[in-house]
């Protein structure tokens, strides 16, 4: 037996289910002030997040808090574990008359140094869907070991969970599927073509939506949006990571993984 609230914030419908009711309260407390740090790090819709500096800094060095460097840091680790497919970065158009950037920069051109980050000239930074993802790992993980007890957390479509699970695993929705069993201390998240990353332009291509089940909801976020990007390679890739993804194409065909028999995920 599980209880659940949800609520709006960070532009997306949050969710918070315990298996114990007495820590509904304290979870939603300990989720949102995770949430709240994170937003207040990252998120374009701010004026005064921290991350305005580093895009605004343009090729010179910024220090920043402890958070948003790990939060950089997690986007760029999904960068190198999907070969840029999944990048929190975008390269500015130069204005008339002033030549483009050559070589233009990538994500491996951004240095972290502690707390310290430097950005190249012309580029600005968006880990707003890595971070969602990444605030969904932590959020839950703090709630599971403060309030000993199952937790699971879903900020969009990415969900975290941690603690002992209730009777029957974690149910979760996969659009247009269904409910999946998801054991504790694992993530799902559903990317679709119809959603708009973060600041980024929609994304269009062979699939429609694209589901992994993972360890963590960083890696099954980052491994959905990339195969989104690599079109009829996706599932031959996902493979080579090991991950359960359930793909349907834009006919409605559908398409898994060797992975997504298991169990947990049918």
């Amino acid at each position: 037996m599980s209880v659940e609230t949800r609520w709006s914030a960070w532009g997306e419908e949050i969710a918070v289910q315990v298996t114990e009711n007495a820590a509904l309260g304290p979870a939603v407390g300990l989720v949102g002030a995770v949430l709240s740090d994170a937003e207040a790090a990252c998120s374009l819709r701010r004026g005064d997040a921290e991350i305005h500096a580093v895009n605004l800094a343009q090729g010179q060095p910024v220090r920043v808090s402890v958070r948003l460097s790990g939060l950089l840091r997690s986007a760029l680790w999904v960068a190198r574990m999907t070969d840029g497919a999944v990048s929190p970065l975008a390269v500015e158009e130069s204005p008339p008359g002033v030549p483009p950037i050559h070589p233009e920069p990538t994500f491996a051109d951004i240095q972290i140094d502690d707390a310290t980050v430097l950005a190249p000239w012309g580029v600005s930074l968006d880990v707003t869907d890595t971070a969602k993802a990444d605030t969904a790992d932590r959020a839950a993980a703090l709630a599971g070991n403060r309030l000993e007890c199952g937790v699971l957390v879903r900020i969009g479509s990415v969900v975290a969970t941690a603690g002992h699970c209730p009777a029957g695993g974690w149910q979760v929705d996969v659009p247009g599927h269904g409910p999946v069993e998801l054991p504790t201390r694992a993530a799902m998240a559903t990317v679709g073509t119809d959603l708009t990353y973060g600041e980024h332009d929609p994304v269009s291509g062979q699939w429609e939506q694209v589901t992994v089940v993972a360890d963590d909801g960083l890696w099954a976020y980052g491994g959905a949006a990339a195969a989104i990007r690599r079109g009829l390679g996706a599932v031959s890739w996902l493979e080579e990571q090991a991950l359960a993804a359930r793909l349907v194409d834009r006919l409605g065909r559908i398409y898994t993984t060797s992975r997504w028999s298991r169990p947990h995920a049918a």
